[in-house]
């Protein structure tokens, strides 16, 4: 498979990547062992970073793109960026050990539904590029709910007085998951204006 059809099937391998990366630590804070997401998590992570290494192939060797190179980049670089961060997550969960794990899974609900609405603001370039503009806004509308769902439990951990820095630290990596989420979503949208779509 060669030019903007490679394209598309290496960002939307990361988007997908990413969405598998929330579900492994999902599946840690319903339970499994942080030992073993962390070791799946990894796998995940070298998953999503042979697509993007397909992306940025793909780049040099693709006369027409959907959006300009630089914009997809940008888009790449987010999604992964997000998936690392997932890693670093569940690897510092690991770590640090948990104090209460249900407490992390409205953060991991709403990155979780961020990375769908993502994916399919991601495929809707390459079918209908005028609906991309639109797309973006829903998507960064849910990455905010990532950022209402830390700010929450932020506030509950300090009126409380029982939040550790290990617990603000590992609540902290998820609000960033929720960041770079928002900040693909601003590179799907500022490149699909460029077009004009």
């Amino acid at each position: 498979m060669r030019g903007t059809a490679a394209l598309r099937v290496a960002v939307l391998g990361q988007v997908r990547a990413t969405i598998e990366g929330a579900a492994v630590a999902r599946r840690m804070i319903e339970g499994e062992s942080p030992a073993v997401a962390r070791r799946e998590i990894g796998e995940v992570e070298r998953r999503g970073d042979r697509r993007r290494s397909d992306l940025v192939s793909g780049l040099s060797t693709t006369l027409v793109t959907p959006l300009d190179r630089e914009d997809l980049f940008r888009i790449s670089r987010s999604i992964d960026d997000a998936l690392d961060t997932l890693q670093d997550f569940v690897r510092e969960a690991d770590l640090y050990g948990f104090e209460d794990r249900k407490r992390y899974l409205p953060l991991l609900v709403a990155a979780d539904e961020a990375l769908v609405q993502l994916e399919t603001a991601v495929a809707t370039l390459w079918i209908k590029p005028a609906e991309v503009p639109m797309r973006s806004i829903e998507v960064k509308k849910a990455a905010r709910r990532v950022t209402r769902a830390y700010r929450e439990e932020f506030a509950r951990t300090v009126v409380a007085g029982t939040g550790s820095l290990k617990h603000r630290e590992l609540i902290k990596r998820l609000d960033w998951v929720g960041i770079r989420i928002s900040e693909a979503a601003d590179a799907l949208s500022d490149g699909a204006l460029k077009r004009g779509y």
